[in-house]
């Protein structure tokens, strides 16, 4: 017979497993969500640019926590099928940015200093909570 203690933590691995797949999704990192309800978005002014276009893209808390949030970004370049990091040449200003639930903030950037070529890209940022730091990222097209 299968004792109480066993089933307990086979249903405590199995909720904590479902958890963190709701919470993070099949990638394992937390993502933007086209649904506005997720803790913490990305958004772009548009979805396609030109390569010597300025982007602002927005962070929007929609969760209950204070989150910090920075300049620094990373970017990637769809290629055969996976993400493949862009090497940036930039220099990052080094300031944390706190937003209260309901807040959003907004970076201006501009494509011509970063040289894309045309194809699919997304942006990276990390954010902050009190407890943990997720990634969460906005995809976009360059266009010829």
């Amino acid at each position: 017979m299968v004792s109480v203690k066993r089933v307990a933590l086979a249903v405590l691995i199995i909720a904590v497993l479902v958890g963190g797949y709701v919470f993070l999704g099949p990638s394992g990192s937390a993502g933007a969500s086209p649904d506005k309800n997720a803790p913490i978005q990305l958004k772009l002014d548009r979805e396609s640019y030109s390569p010597t276009d300025t982007m602002t893209l927005t962070v929007v808390n929609n969760g209950n926590e204070t989150v910090t949030v920075g300049y620094p970004f990373e970017l990637y370049r769809e290629e055969n099928g996976e993400w493949v990091k862009v090497k940036l040449d930039l220099m990052f200003i080094q300031s944390a940015v706190q937003l209260g639930p309901g807040k959003s903030w907004s970076q201006k950037i501009d494509l011509a200093k970063l040289g894309l070529s045309p194809g699919h890209y997304k942006i990276v940022k990390r954010v902050s909570t009190r407890d943990r730091t997720l990634s969460v990222s906005v995809e976009f097209y360059i266009r010829e």
